[in-house]
């Protein structure tokens, strides 16, 4: 399985998230598959995304949030292909924890 085809598995409809890398223009990046936590949010994504540490998220609905930490993840024979895991500072204000779908509305 390919990221395209794991992604579209877990979202209704593809999500797109804007990603400013220090010192690059904001580039279009998806399909992306989001999850609300109490304590931040995490951002799964093709494995060709280029979004360090710094970098500025701003997701579906318009928030804007930052890289902490970003992790290339092989799919070394998991059901996961090979993606890129961004974990995001915060959450946004007044989103749910949880999954969510595009929209940022819980499931």
């Amino acid at each position: 399985m390919n990221w395209l085809e794991f992604a579209l598995m877990h979202v209704d409809e593809p999500c797109t998230v804007r990603v400013e890398a220090p010192g690059r223009r904001p580039v279009p990046v998806g399909p992306c598959v989001i999850a609300h936590r109490a304590d931040g949010t995490t951002l799964l994504c093709p494995p060709d995304t280029e979004a360090p540490p710094g970098s500025r998220i701003t997701l579906p609905a318009g928030d804007t949030v930052e890289v902490v930490t970003a992790f290339h993840l092989q799919a070394h024979g998991t059901r996961l292909p090979e993606h890129q895991q961004l974990d995001l500072a915060g959450r946004g204000p007044g989103r749910p924890a949880g999954p969510c779908r595009p929209d940022c509305r819980p499931r």
